[in-house]
């Protein structure tokens, strides 16, 4: 199947689901006084307005400083009705284009950064892998030492490589999405799995990024999110100590009033979903969904 048919069965499938009204139950009632997070990585512009567009009419955005606070207080009353918190992952030179429409929305996004990226014409591990999944599932399951070595001897990647063009925001650009009112938090340094890092390397990714971005940034950094959502107790452990408040996970859920500041559940959305798609994946179905046909 051509990507766009399936992309077309997708949003046919998406929409039949739509249409029974599952979606508006979970959101109106089940979802109304929890905390809905979503994550994005590098959308288009068009996308992504049109998702905004939808989930402004469905949800209230709220930031992240607003949802720790209702946290801590335990207290989710203090939070309008249906809130929903958008984050975008890595820090793609592509989210630059993202940047009017955040403002028209008024929209407090948190763009998790890749510290030793940004502003730099390092580049993205991953982007090496765009087209082997194969390759990139074994990858995040090797110890770091050894996905490392095997970047450079296959790939000729290192952390610290120049490419000619950069791949991320600069700093100049974080800025710009500061004054806007988003936050920007920590997505690590060279986005490896913490949980396959040995103690050295994985608490100096978790405290060296936050240092990185606040000597550039000038701003606090009290924000964290795992990538490839890869948790266990040390990497707890190093967040804790790097002092963060908050750490955003992969693992699907809506975060409640007893939930963990530095486990926060979130649902992805496809940088490329239609709208229906979306809205289901905003809801949960989409995770359910594809649970139930074992992908």
């Amino acid at each position: 199947m051509t990507n766009r048919a399936n992309h077309f069965l997708q949003e046919f499938l998406s929409l039949f689901i739509r249409l029974t009204g599952i979606p508006w139950v979970i959101r109106e009632i089940y979802a109304r006084h929890k905390v809905t997070i979503i994550n994005y990585h590098n959308p288009s512009p068009e996308v992504f307005e049109k998702h905004l567009a939808l989930f402004k009419r469905c949800y209230s955005f709220v930031s992240i400083d607003q949802v720790f606070d209702a946290l801590i207080k335990n207290n989710f009353s203090i939070l309008p009705p249906k809130p929903l918190l958008i984050t975008l992952d890595d820090g793609h030179i592509g989210n630059a284009l993202l940047l009017g429409i955040i403002k028209k929305y008024d929209l407090p996004a948190v763009i998790y950064a890749v510290a030793g990226i940004v502003g730099t014409k390092h580049g993205f591990w991953f982007d090496k892998l765009a087209h082997h999944s194969q390759e990139m599932k074994i990858l995040k399951n090797m110890p770091d030492a050894a996905r490392r070595s095997w970047m450079e001897q296959h790939y000729k990647h290192k952390d610290k490589y120049e490419y000619d063009t950069p791949t991320a925001l600069s700093i100049e650009q974080l800025k710009d999405f500061i004054s806007i009112g988003c936050t920007i938090g920590s997505h690590t340094m060279f986005h490896p799995m913490l949980n396959r890092c040995d103690d050295k390397i994985g608490f100096s990714e978790c405290i060296e990024s936050r240092n990185c971005l606040v000597n550039a940034l000038g701003t606090p950094v009290k924000h964290f999110a795992l990538p490839n959502g890869n948790m266990d107790s040390r990497v707890k452990g190093w967040l804790d100590k790097s002092g963060y408040l908050t750490c955003r996970s992969i693992t699907p859920g809506f975060l409640m009033e007893d939930g963990d500041a530095l486990s926060l559940p979130c649902f992805g959305i496809s940088d490329n979903a239609g709208s229906n798609k979306a809205l289901l994946q905003v809801s949960g179905l989409w995770y359910i969904f594809k649970r139930m046909v074992g992908k």
